[in-house]
């Protein structure tokens, strides 16, 4: 199954998607500048492609994903204040 909404968080829209895989779900969260992912996405390529992006691994929902601490970052992401242990809930709205 694919969920797809439009999720507030404070004062700022997001898109946000989940796909069923299998064994666990694609988690991503979409804001203005860049985005959240689980770790079935690759950073790699989102620092190839210039993104701001971080990931966050073991997550299955929004709430897990909010909840969860960076792994890691792109370039990017590092320039827009964004650190590998932060919240992704206390960095959200640099996405």
């Amino acid at each position: 199954m694919i969920c797809t909404e439009t999720v507030k968080i404070g004062s700022r829209m997001y898109s946000y998607v989940k796909v069923d895989m299998g064994a666990a779900p694609l988690v991503l969260l979409k804001g203005e500048r860049g985005f959240a992912m689980c770790g079935y996405l690759s950073l790699e390529a989102a620092e190839k492609l210039g993104d701001i992006a971080v990931r966050a691994t073991g997550v299955k929902d929004l709430a897990t994903l909010l909840n969860a601490k960076v792994a890691g970052v792109t370039s990017g992401a590092r320039n827009a204040g964004i650190r590998e242990g932060d919240k992704v809930s206390d960095i959200v709205y640099k996405l």
